[in-house]
C-alpha cells in the first residue's frame, strides 16, 4: 500500500524565520509501501517484535530503520528479542507459548503503545486486513484489558477472534499475519489517517452521540501527573474569555471523546498523546499547539501534530511556553509549563472569530 495523496504543506500561522528548521515539508511518507506479511515459524516477543531467521522482520515496529529520521532502536530491540528467543528456546527462566496449529494469528502491536499509538499504528494495521478478519485470531496482550479505548474499538469488529496472551509471555508462532507498521512514529500517511477518522466518526454518528461542549475546546491535563500548566486555574479562566470549554478527556468514554472533537473548530492543547484527538476535529479548524520552548533547539521532536494538521486541512499555530525546572522530573519533556497569559491573550484576540 503506497500513498497516492500529496500533502500541501503550509507553514504555521504564526511562523517565525528562526523556526525554519522545525517545519520543513516532509515527503518521506511517499517512499513507504506497507505490505501484509504472511510468515511461518517466527518468534514474537511480548512487545510484538518479530524475529525470523535471526533478524527483526521489517515493519514489525517503527523506528528501526537506518536513516537520519530514526532514533536508532534496531540494535536495542533486536538484541533484547533475540535474547528472549534463545532463553525461551533453550532455558526455562521466562515463559513462552508454542502456537503450532494451522490457524492464522494476527499481530498489530509493537513496543510503542499508548492512546496515540493505538490510533496511529495499531488500528491502521488492523484495517489493512479488514477483509481477512473472520479467518484471523488476534494476538491480544492481556494488558489491553485495562484500556477501554482498545476494547471499545475492537467491538466494531465482532468477526475477529482473540487469543489473550498472558503478561510477559513470548510466542513461537507457526502461521503469523503481520501488517507492516509505518516506519517512523512521527510520520503520518494520509490514507490510514482518513481510514481511522472515517471509521470512528461514522460510529459516533451511528450511535447518535452529541457533544455538550461548544466549538472551542481546551484539552486540559490538570489531572495528569506531569506536563501540565502549573497555574491551571489561570489557563482555564483566560481561555474561557475566548469561549473555550475545558475538557478532561479521561472523564469521557472513547466515543464520547470523538463526539466532543467532531464538534470542535478551535482546539488549544499542550503537546501530548491526547492531542491525537485532533484527528477528529472539523476540517478548516485551528489547532493551538503548546510545546515546551526546548523543542526549538532539540531536533528529536518532529512536530507530529503539525503534519497531521496538513493532512486534514487544519490551521496550525505553535505557542512555545517556558517550563519549570524540577530536578525530581527525569526528562525535560515531562516538566510542567508556565502559562503565558499576556501572549496567549494577545494571540487569541487575533485568531478567534467570535
Amino acid at each position: 500500500m503506497k500513498s497516492t495523496i500529496d500533502i500541501n504543506y503550509k507553514l504555521p500561522v504564526n511562523f517565525q524565520p528562526e523556526w525554519a528548521h522545525l517545519f520543513k515539508p516532509d515527503y518521506n511518507y511517499k517512499t513507504v509501501d506497507l505490505k501484509v506479511r504472511e510468515l511461518q515459524n517466527v518468534f514474537v516477543n511480548h512487545y510484538g517484535l518479530v524475529i525470523k531467521n535471526g533478524l527483526l522482520v521489517k515493519g514489525c515496529t517503527p523506528n528501526i530503520g537506518f536513516s537520519n529520521y530514526d532514533d536508532g532502536f534496531y540494535y536495542k530491540h533486536w538484541r533484547k528479542a533475540t535474547e528472549q528467543m534463545l532463553v525461551c528456546k533453550f532455558g526455562k527462566s521466562i515463559p513462552s507459548l508454542r502456537i503450532d496449529d494451522n490457524n492464522k494469528y494476527l499481530v498489530i502491536h509493537s513496543p510503542w503503545f499508548s492512546y496515540y499509538f493505538w490510533l496511529t499504528e495499531c488500528l491502521p494495521r488492523l484495517l489493512m486486513v479488514k477483509k481477512q478478519l473472520p479467518e484471523l485470531i488476534l494476538l491480544y496482550p492481556s494488558v489491553w484489558e485495562k484500556f477501554s479505548f482498545v476494547n471499545q474499538t475492537l467491538e466494531l469488529f465482532p468477526e475477529l477472534n482473540k487469543m489473550i496472551i498472558p503478561s510477559d509471555y513470548h510466542l513461537f508462532v507457526k502461521n503469523l499475519i503481520m501488517p507492516e507498521v509505518k516506519p517512523w512514529t512521527p510520520m503520518f500517511i494520509p490514507e490510514p489517517v482518513f481510514a481511522v477518522r472515517n471509521l470512528l466518526l461514522k460510529e459516533v454518528e451511528k450511535r447518535c452521540l452529541k457533544s455538550s461542549f461548544g466549538n472551542n475546546i481546551y484539552i486540559s491535563r490538570k489531572n495528569a501527573a506531569r506536563k501540565k500548566f502549573v497555574d491551571e486555574t489561570t489557563a482555564e479562566n483566560t481561555l474561557r474569555q475566548f469561549g473555550f470549554d475545558t475538557v478532561i478527556m479521561e472523564d469521557f468514554s472513547f466515543f464520547e471523546q470523538i463526539a466532543i472533537m467532531k464538534n470542535a473548530r478551535y482546539v488549544f492543547a499542550i503537546t501530548g498523546a491526547g492531542t491525537i484527538n485532533v484527528m477528529f476535529m472539523q476540517q478548516n479548524g485551528h489547532l493551538f499547539d503548546i510545546p515546551h520552548r526546548d523543542y526549538i533547539t532539540r531536533p528529536q521532536y518532529k512536530f507530529h501534530f503539525y503534519k497531521l494538521c496538513q493532512i486534514l486541512n487544519i490551521d496550525y499555530s505553535v505557542l512555545f511556553h517556558d517550563r519549570v525546572d524540577d530536578p525530581a522530573v527525569d526528562h525535560y519533556s515531562k516538566q510542567n509549563l508556565i502559562f503565558d497569559v499576556s501572549r496567549v491573550t494577545e494571540y487569541l484576540k487575533q485568531h478567534i472569530k467570535q
